[in-house]
């Protein structure tokens, strides 16, 4: 019992923590970078201090580099919807190709806006092209699977978020990242599996 409830008492600080490094907006990306490391220190090596580890983070890396990083797949989201509500008002073909070609980019920006917030925390020495590159590759790897789902798990959030803002406070920002994390890191596995696949097939056949 008293590990639940240190587990809720963790879960519960580090979202308000998350919520108020994300309030100056421009921060948005390195807290959800210092999030994502946080998570995974604590599921992963059992550091209970999550507060103070994700404030170590977010002090210890670089600000401009990581809302560089991160914050360019966030602003092209941004875009990509934006470009979304703009066509879907219209009735031409010139709008439905346009509108076609917004949904495709929202949804490849966003399962990419995933594997870089999992890529970047685990991968702070990576450049911002690289990250993004990577990131990008991934998405269209895994386009029948996982990617969907981490476009379903932003969207679902973001849905949610506009219909009850007051969930944010019950942990539903962390709740995303903690099913972002899991997401981008079954696509990441995947790519490795079938990298290797491919490399066991061609040391076969005297590549």
């Amino acid at each position: 019992m008293k590990a639940v409830l240190r587990a809720i008492f963790n879960f519960v600080a580090l979202n308000l923590a998350l919520l108020v490094a994300c309030l100056p907006i421009v921060t948005v990306p390195a807290a959800f970078q210092a999030g994502i490391v946080a998570l995974e220190r604590w599921r992963n090596e059992g550091e209970n201090r999550v507060v103070r580890e994700f404030v170590a983070v977010l002090r210890s890396r670089p600000l401009l580099h990581t809302t560089l990083s991160a914050g360019i797949p966030f602003a092209t989201a941004a875009v990509a919807l934006e470009e979304v509500h703009f066509f879907s008002r219209g009735r031409t073909v010139v709008n439905s190709l346009c509108l076609g070609l917004g949904v495709a980019a929202l949804l490849l920006s966003l399962a990419s806006l995933g594997y870089v917030l999992v890529l970047g925390a685990r991968r702070p020495d990576l450049a911002p092209t690289e990250l993004w590159y990577v990131s990008v590759s991934l998405a269209v790897r895994n386009l029948l699977w996982p990617s969907p789902l981490l476009v379903a798990e932003f969207a679902a959030v973001a849905l949610l978020l506009l219909r009850d803002p007051l969930l944010a406070l019950i942990g539903l920002p962390l709740a995303l990242l903690s099913l972002v994390r899991l997401t981008a890191d079954l696509g990441i596995r995947r790519a490795d599996r079938r990298v290797r696949g491919r490399d066991r097939g061609d040391r076969r056949s005297g590549r």
